[in-house]
């Protein structure tokens, strides 16, 4: 008991998250022991979840970078409902808060990207740009400045509200138990599902959108505006279904495909939106593509 105290009085002296913090200890631990148990299943078992765990990432990763990064957070493309309920549910699935609030802490990264109000400003280290800045309490001066923003396109989506209202009951169903279910098509190691399938999936996927934020603020190329931060990186883009070309994105934060077309830029999210545009369900002919926007938000 004295030791809990302890720990609670130094998470109120140093702003720091105490529930948050715990609970994603939590989930990396059984993670961690869910991807090192892995590799002591016969073959057959191993590889059919590894699929498995390939395709949820996939799917949940959709959910970050065709949902609530390029479809809400930029309004880069316009989706039909079918698409935007998919993207929601989704977006459901990887547990990084909901479309509402990663929109609007992703627009304040944008409008003061590397500066103190940048929710993960990158100028306080790697590791506080990675996970650190969910970990601690946000400054007086960055909650004003996310109450300013216009989020009225946000709170016009029936799709993006309805998330907002259900959020913590949808995210556990989609990210840990649907999950669990899918893995028991494979075997009957419900245990094992939930650990791999539910915690390994959903840190891999965490891990691999911070790396957004931190790796590619600190390790790649500039070759479109070398006065910033941001930096293109493949190995975050492999990981990211091609949100690793950080540099270009942030030179050109409205374009939908958030890289330049070139053939060695890897990119699943681009080629998952046009291919919906293809058959009619997504439209980006309005799209800004090398446009340069100021974010006004």
């Amino acid at each position: 008991m004295q030791i809990f105290e302890s720990i609670v009085k130094y998470c109120d002296k140093n702003d720091i998250k105490l529930i948050e913090s715990g609970w994603l200890l939590y989930c990396h631990v059984l993670g961690v022991i869910g991807i090192i148990w892995s590799f002591f299943l016969e073959s057959e078992l191993f590889y059919k979840y590894y699929l498995a765990f390939l395709i949820w990432h996939c799917l949940t990763g959709l959910g970050i970078t065709g949902g609530a990064h390029r479809l809400w957070a930029h309004k880069s493309y316009k989706a039909s409902w079918p698409i935007r309920v998919f993207l929601m549910f989704m977006n459901s699935n990887c547990f990084q808060g909901s479309i509402w609030h990663w929109s609007r802490d992703h627009r304040l990264h944008h409008k003061f990207s590397d500066t103190p109000l940048d929710p993960h400003n990158s100028q306080l280290g790697l590791f506080f740009s990675h996970c650190g800045w969910l970990l601690k309490k946000k400054s007086k001066e960055l909650v004003d400045e996310g109450m300013k923003l216009d989020l009225s396109d946000l709170k016009a989506d029936s799709v993006v509200m309805f998330q907002k209202r259900h959020y913590y009951k949808m995210a556990f169903l989609w990210a840990f138990i649907i999950p669990t279910l899918t893995g028991l098509i494979i075997s009957d190691k419900w245990f094992f599902s939930l650990l791999f399938l539910g915690f390994g999936k959903y840190i891999f996927t965490l891990n691999a959108t911070w790396c957004v934020n931190s790796i590619c603020h600190f390790y790649g190329s500039r070759k479109w505006n070398p006065r910033i931060e941001p930096r293109d990186n493949i190995f975050v883009s492999l990981i990211t279904l091609g949100e690793g070309w950080h540099n270009w994105h942030h030179e050109y934060p409205r374009d939908w495909r958030a890289s330049k077309n070139e053939w060695w830029m890897i990119n699943p999210t681009c080629s998952f939106i046009q291919m919906c545009e293809y058959i009619g369900l997504v439209n980006t002919k309005r799209a800004k593509l090398e446009e340069k926007v100021k974010y006004d938000y």
